[in-house]
């Protein structure tokens, strides 16, 4: 017979290695249905207790499986459920904790027992008192051959163990058996949970009927729900996905599921054999910081707090992938320092994908949101946007606007049609874009058969020039306008406002002084540029 007691420092979930693919996809159906179990959700412990036992029995082989909690004032260790061949015929008594402090001791201090039988040794005797067989199995020691003895864990303190074992014949226990039996403490520990909610709901309910403060027991009410949904999120979220549980201090891997190799390529031996910061060591570099960024997050918040954040993680044959990670703390030692880290990592790679495509299609509409359909140069929410930028950016620099209007559009139109009258606006457009030719110039469609000619670091003698190039290439048009009274062909009238600073004022005064000179050019017989002129500020 061999004895193996795992330490303290060991991880409460530890890493699956299993010798038989079979048993493994075996245990794992089974934790999967025990853990859809409607019993361990509805708050008797008993009811939960004796569903564990009896899966423990059923999909371990074992003869014997037992369930033990402490009592409220943890005075005595007590019997909850059992079942196998010692449910009948033994009394499974109470026991008093102060008469086996050495037990109880060691048990705040292992993650787990396990006493595997060996060929070459049998059992006599009082021997078993030697390989440390737990005081409530003492009836019955002589004849266990083989026992897995796990505590459980709720609340960041050990309330009860989960215990099976083997009577007669030899056993040695499997790693896949001895995982089983974690997983199904922590199931233990959630049923646990749910009827110490219970227990709570149950209190407020007598607070609501002496108090009769409605408002006093809805908060309450909530705040426990709010702390079930948290508990219950947690466990669902570890059960699918990647699954990793790291020392929170160093980053080292204690246990990592099947899904890392499937998603990332990386066996769970491949993982430890990582070391300390694992997750860096496979994370994008950018995203690193991030990383440290949401361990101080986590060393900072309240039990339950789950931390979420997105990184970009190597795959092993050197892809990226993007995964959505959630970690949250699971356990402290006795001056609240994390011990350990619970994450799970999913794939959202085709997500950020599809995202980044939406994102790249959200940015043509704005583009196009910025243009004029009809003519294809710069809308009037462009132009205004471009002018109240120009003033900030080039607020010791000129800037000079130039304001266009067709000479006697509306006559065009009702001449030779509204069809021709959109072709002529379009031709005008490009007219004026190759007339401005500098990249940071401006060229919009204003309103109607009006345009606009934002002019960045010009002065006047540049806009005079940029004036008479624009009538140039709009006289090159050679549009015909037959019952214009100016000209034969289509004409342009311009109004010109140049501002040599623009510390002070606002877009709006120049605007006004270009309209001004448009105003002018008009009365002064069109197909001609004119200056407006910015009111001089007023001196105190």
């Amino acid at each position: 017979m061999s004895l193996a007691s795992e330490p303290s420092s060991q991880p409460l979930i530890t890493s699956v290695f299993l010798d038989g693919h079979s048993s493994h996809n075996a245990l794992s159906q089974a934790l999967s249905e025990l853990r859809h179990c409607e019993s361990l959700y509805q708050g008797d412990v008993k009811a939960a207790a004796t569903v564990i036992t009896y899966s423990i029995v059923k999909n371990l082989g074992a003869t014997d499986c037992q369930v033990w909690l402490y009592s409220d004032n943890r005075s005595t260790f007590q019997p909850i459920a059992y079942y196998g061949t010692s449910a009948s015929g033994q009394s499974h008594a109470a026991i008093a904790v102060a008469d086996h402090a050495d037990y109880f001791t060691g048990l705040l201090q292992r993650d787990w027992l396990v006493i595997n039988s060996e060929d070459s040794m049998q059992i006599k005797g009082n021997d078993v008192e030697s390989l440390a067989i737990p005081p409530y199995l003492s009836d019955t020691a002589a004849s266990i051959h083989a026992l897995i003895e796990v505590p459980i864990y709720c609340q960041n303190q050990t309330v009860g163990v989960l215990c099976c074992y083997q009577q007669q014949s030899p056993r040695v226990w499997q790693a896949a058996e001895k995982s089983f039996m974690v997983a199904v403490a922590c199931l233990m520990a959630l049923a646990i949970s749910h009827g110490q909610l219970q227990q709570q709901a149950r209190l407020l309910n007598k607070q609501k009927r002496q108090l009769s403060l409605e408002v006093i027991e809805r908060q309450q009410a909530e705040k426990a729900w709010q702390e079930s949904q948290r508990f219950i999120q947690g466990i669902l979220d570890a059960s699918s996905n990647i699954l990793y549980v790291n020392n929170f201090a160093s980053g080292t891997n204690y246990y990592v599921n099947g899904y890392m190799e499937k998603v990332l390529g990386y066996s769970p031996q491949e993982i430890q054999q990582l070391g300390a910061q694992f997750l860096e060591k496979i994370t994008h570099p950018e995203d690193i910081k991030n990383i440290h960024q949401a361990r101080r997050q986590l060393a900072q918040s309240n039990g339950g707090d789950i931390i979420e954040n997105e990184y970009r993680m190597r795959h092993k044959q050197g892809s990226w992938h993007w995964m959505l990670c959630r970690e949250t703390v699971f356990q402290w030692d006795q001056d609240n320092i994390p011990l350990q880290l619970l994450g799970t990592a999913t794939d959202i790679t085709v997500h950020k994908n599809h995202e980044e495509a939406l994102q790249r299609k959200n940015d043509e509409l704005i583009a196009l949101a910025r243009v004029d359909a009809l003519t294809q140069v710069a809308n009037r929410r462009a132009f205004d946007e471009l002018l109240d930028n120009a003033w900030t950016a080039h607020n010791h620099t000129p800037l000079t606007l130039i304001l266009c209007d067709i000479d006697y559009f509306k006559l065009y139109n009702d001449t030779y049609g509204h069809q021709a009258g959109d072709a002529c606006l379009r031709r005008v457009a490009q007219a004026l874009k190759k007339a401005v030719k500098r990249q940071l110039d401006l060229v919009a469609r204003y309103g109607g058969e009006e345009f606009a000619v934002v002019l960045p670091n010009t002065t006047f003698t540049g806009a005079e020039h940029v004036a008479q190039s624009i009538q140039t290439h709009v006289k090159e048009l050679a549009i015909e306008h037959r019952l214009s009274a100016v000209s034969q062909y289509l004409t342009l009238s311009l109004g010109i406002a140049t501002v040599a600073s623009t510390v002070s004022g606002s877009p709006r005064e120049l605007i006004e002084a270009a309209d001004q000179g448009l105003y002018q050019a008009k009365s002064d017989g069109r197909a001609r540029f004119a200056v407006g002129y910015l009111e001089e500020p007023h001196e105190n």
